[in-house]
């Protein structure tokens, strides 16, 4: 029996499944998809608030605002080297998904801005992160790293809860 007479024997003609072919759906179709996907998002799950409340007991049980202005230990001059880097990474985010998507209704911030945008906003997030980590490391040593994770979870879980 010649190849192409068993592999019409063994194989069905026609579709094999019941689910339709996503690769063939009208414009229609896939509004209507879109539309359920944006109905059924919520940023309300377990592990926003989780991040949350953990950041406001740390934020509470460290007295992390009273440390941060009035403990001696604080290296300052790096902590506001750290502070002005992780400024300038808000910053850009803020113009990327603020400005860009939400008032200008962007969906592409490489195609109407600079592409090194987000690259510069990382670099400056890492090292602010890592700058204010070493500023504040007198005060809480090895449980610096922890702390200051934790509230930066906290910060963008709470900042995912913005209506953008």
């Amino acid at each position: 029996m010649a190849p192409e007479a068993v592999r019409r024997r063994l194989l069905p003609e026609g579709p094999t499944s019941d689910e339709p072919d996503i690769n063939n759906l009208t414009e229609e179709d896939r509004t209507a998809i879109d539309a359920v996907i944006s109905q059924n998002k919520s940023n309300f799950n377990a592990h926003t608030i989780f991040w949350m409340v953990a950041a406001m007991l740390v934020f509470n049980y460290t007295d992390f605002a009273n440390v941060f202005y009035n403990d001696a230990r604080v290296k300052g001059d790096m902590l506001k080297v750290g502070s002005g880097m992780i400024a300038v990474n808000l910053t850009v985010g803020a113009y990327l998904v603020i400005y860009l998507s939400y008032m200008r209704g962007k969906k592409d911030w490489t195609a109407h801005t600079h592409p090194a945008l987000i690259p510069i906003a990382t670099l400056f997030g890492c090292a602010g992160m890592v700058v204010s980590t070493i500023a504040l490391w007198p005060v809480w040593t090895f449980l610096t790293l922890p702390i200051l994770f934790t509230l930066f979870m906290g910060t963008i879980m709470l900042a995912s809860l913005l209506p953008f």
